[in-house]
């Protein structure tokens, strides 16, 4: 495709979300709306807090520390912990640790992109939050859905060479440490929260100029969404294949977070493995392991973990606010733009 005829298409879309944001104001109101209150009430207290850790252990070396009894099992033992947590933290965790071994230089950007292909999960706060707080539930299906990344993992790793002792760099204190962590899970989390308004939006419009979307379909288009397909009593296997690939919008923030460290036809292709992987582990231990407790499970799940009113995830997120303006001198570019 010449570079013109991306730029007439860049237009019409530009024209399209244009006209139908004027046109179906309100529709696309109430869609941003609904995405707001998911962000606030799930995403922002099971990703949050796992975000500024994972920028923490990699700048205070507490990732190679962790790891370092396990490099008499492996030689990638660093990597394979980094793959552990991506699995636990949620869908950005994986690509921040990644990128940030890559700019102190300790990983490839071939070697980056792919490792991100595994390096990717719900995470157990989003899951644990999205099932509704049902422990076993929970429990279950992360074991179901990081198999098949554990499996990937290990096929990427075996053909990479041993690493190599790499001296780092001098550690900052604590105090430094913790805020430029802060700082940068603040821009993170602002980015999905962000680009999850924005997705949603878009999904409004088209909504209203083509079709309805099933509660499926926007799940690919915008995890998040997943809510409202389980509430409206989704099918289980499906769920968790559309937890697995994670939605168009998470891996355009995966790229971005990678500086586009990213092949595309690659994670695609690695994505629907493991989410068909996964789908049909979910469906064969329903079937053979648990038929009767799960379907209960599931049939009776509300995601009611944080719909009781509170201030604390608004509060994170006008801290978030705060801290991503100070990152970027905001306050103090705007006193000497005002000193002028």
């Amino acid at each position: 495709m010449h570079f013109s005829d991306r730029k007439n298409l860049l237009l019409i879309w530009v024209l399209i979300s244009f006209t139908g944001a004027v046109y179906f104001h309100e529709q696309v109101g109430k869609a941003v709306l609904e995405a707001g209150k998911r962000c606030i009430s799930v995403i922002l207290p099971s990703l949050y807090l796992f975000s500024i850790l994972s920028v923490f252990m990699i700048k205070s070396g507490i990732l190679e520390y962790f790891t370092r009894p396990l490099r008499k099992i492996s030689p990638h033992a660093e990597l394979w912990g980094i793959v552990f947590f991506s699995q636990i933290g949620g869908y950005p965790t994986g690509a921040q640790l990644l990128h940030s071994l890559y700019q102190e230089g300790r990983l490839t950007k071939q070697q980056e992109e792919n490792l991100l292909c595994s390096c990717m999960g719900s995470g157990f706060g989003f899951l644990f939050a999205t099932v509704g707080g049902n422990l076993t539930l929970a429990l279950t299906l992360w074991g179901i859905l990081s198999l098949p990344n554990f499996f990937l993992a290990w096929l990427i790793l075996r053909s990479m060479p041993e690493q190599e002792n790499f001296s780092l760099p001098e550690r900052k204190n604590f105090s430094v440490l913790l805020t430029e962590s802060v700082e940068n899970a603040a821009a993170a989390m602002l980015k999905i929260c962000g680009m999850i308004l924005a997705f949603s939006a878009w999904t409004g419009i088209f909504n209203n100029i083509i079709a309805h979307l099933p509660e499926w379909a926007e799940s690919i288009l915008e995890i998040s969404n997943l809510t409202k397909y389980m509430q409206n009593g989704g099918n289980l296997p499906t769920a968790v294949s559309l937890l697995s690939f994670g939605g168009i919008c998470v891996h355009i923030q995966l790229a971005t977070i990678s500086e586009n460290h990213f092949n595309w036809k690659k994670f695609w292709l690695s994505r629907s493995l493991t989410a068909g992987i996964s789908g049909i582990l979910c469906r064969t231990g329903m079937k053979f392991l648990f038929p009767e407790s799960i379907p209960v499970f599931w049939s009776e799940t509300k995601v009611s973990l944080y719909s009781a009113p509170s201030a604390i995830p608004t509060y994170c997120l006008i801290l978030m606010s705060v801290f991503l303006l100070k990152k970027y001198n905001f306050f103090a570019n705007s006193l000497t733009s005002a000193e002028k």
